[in-house]
């Protein structure tokens, strides 16, 4: 009988330590911290309580509360994961597909643009180029077409010349120096002045620039009572085609005289035909 009855009692006592391995861990803790109490208690009643003693105590009882803590954030995320619909539900199951055919058109068309993108700064690149190397071969063919045309012939070769028939209108002195336009004002009362390249003026880029400059320029004078001496340096030959245009469709007589580059021009003010 002793037997059978040892072995009951063995079986009794293994369904009584299974359950809930928290619940036995709590309790493991729930002992430990009685136990550690008490040997506090005993230390602090024999004066034998060291700093390191109550540390480690103050640690173990730390370490027992972030447990709880612990489980219980478990509990409630296994809650809220519990609350989640199944894995199976249709449209939940139809929003994700949507969301992710959606961001792969997204990317495809990322992936579109960035390569339109790549490809127009290629050909911005490309075009750059050619317009600097064409830039480059008009600046060769200026320097090889001016080396080649004689000095003595190269204004009549440009430039059209010709004279008034003077009657008792004023001249306007205009000259034109690399490409800039600008207005000579000579002193008051002399009869002869030197006329230097101008360094300064408006720039002649084109016909729209050439009309602005001269509608500036020749604002306040009237054609009935003055006419306009045109002084072109070599090297601007080509802006002052546009500037006598611009000066003939405002109605003046204009009188083109082209200047090697770098000298200068004398001007006899009682000429009757201009700058000479």
């Amino acid at each position: 009988m002793r037997p059978g009855l040892r072995r009951r009692r063995r079986i009794h006592r293994s369904t009584a330590m299974a359950g809930d391995p928290l619940d036995l861990f709590q309790h493991a803790m729930t002992n430990a911290r009685g136990v550690i109490m008490f040997v506090m208690l005993m230390m602090a009643l024999f004066g034998q309580a060291s700093d390191a003693v109550v540390q480690v105590t103050v640690a173990v009882l730390e370490n027992a509360q972030r447990v709880r803590d612990l489980t219980a954030e478990r509990d409630e995320l296994q809650r809220r994961i519990a609350a989640l619909p199944p894995s199976g539900d249709p449209e939940l199951a139809a929003r994700w597909r949507a969301a992710l055919d959606r961001i792969k058109a997204l990317e495809e068309q990322d992936f579109k643009v960035a390569s339109d993108r790549r490809r127009a700064e290629s050909q911005a690149a490309d075009a750059a180029a050619r317009l600097a190397e064409q830039r480059k071969a008009m600046e060769k063919l200026d320097t090889e077409l001016a080396a080649r045309t004689p000095s003595a012939k190269a204004p009549s070769d440009f430039i059209r010349v010709s004279h008034f028939q003077q009657d008792t209108r004023k001249s306007v002195i205009l000259t034109l120096n690399d490409g800039k336009l600008s207005r000579f004002r000579a002193t008051p009362g002399a009869e002869k002045v030197v006329i230097s390249p101008p360094t300064a003026g408006d720039r002649i880029t084109d016909a729209a620039s050439a009309t602005d400059a001269v509608r500036r320029l020749l604002d306040g004078f009237q054609p009935t009572t003055h006419t306009v001496d045109l002084i072109v340096w070599q090297g601007s030959f080509r802006q002052a085609k546009l500037v006598e245009q611009a000066i003939l469709d405002r109605g003046f007589d204009s009188n083109p005289l082209p200047v090697l580059a770098g000298t200068n021009i004398e001007s006899d003010r009682k000429s009757k035909g201009g700058a000479q």
